[in-house]
């Protein structure tokens, strides 16, 4: 799951991203690339939110810290996602030298990345195998609302501080363990509105299916 500065960072894509992997039993791997663009804020805000993952800071185009994520996924079958113009397509030529992608420059006019590929594609090098997908911005999940919070680790250590057993961790308010430790700033507040949000979406996409 690649994000980078620019164009900004759709975390809902990446929370839905991760349940996707975990769902389907594969290893999420976050890179943050651009890392020559990068301030340290950013860095320590996605690091923060992402805890539970192997993050890998880097920079396809000038092929920093290539080396030690090339190792990481080698012998392994890798499918690369994440918003067009990220750099899914310049992280597999700097991993793959005969990987001929047509590499497309961020729209600056409307801060989108246009979508530089097309189909899926699987890339074959040594012991490398990398799947590109073209760029996107959604995602369905086939999950029930009511078990969403499982597929935030962040939550696990609170849940048993909730008063009822049934909680939703949505409008409990403070005899919910997970709104009380985002106000202790011990759960990232970003984190838990966008999980209210895809709460709220699943609820809905529920109730249009079985009303």
């Amino acid at each position: 799951m690649i994000i980078a500065p620019e164009p900004k960072p759709d975390l809902y894509l990446i929370d839905k991203l991760y349940i996707y992997c975990i769902l389907n039993r594969i290893e999420p791997i976050l890179i943050i690339n651009k890392c020559d663009i990068c301030d340290q804020a950013f860095l320590d805000d996605i690091c923060q939110q992402y805890y539970f993952l192997k993050i890998f800071v880097i920079s396809a185009k000038n092929l920093i810290n290539i080396s030690s994520l090339k190792d990481y996924i080698k012998s392994s079958i890798c499918v690369v996602s994440g918003q067009s113009a990220v750099g899914k397509s310049s992280l597999i030529n700097s991993l793959i030298p005969n990987a001929v992608q047509n590499v497309q420059e961020l729209s600056h006019k409307i801060n989108r990345g246009k979508h530089t590929t097309r189909v899926n594609e699987i890339f074959l090098y040594e012991d490398l195998k990398i799947a590109d997908t073209p760029g996107f911005s959604s995602l369905d999940l086939n999950i029930e609302y009511k078990e969403l919070y499982k597929y935030f680790p962040e939550f696990l250590d609170y849940i048993d501080k909730c008063k009822y057993l049934n909680c939703s961790h949505i409008k409990e308010g403070n005899v919910c363990g997970v709104y009380n430790a985002v106000n202790e700033n011990k759960i990232n507040k970003s984190r838990y509105d966008r999980f209210v949000y895809m709460y709220n979406k699943l609820k809905e996409e529920w109730e249009k299916k079985y009303d």
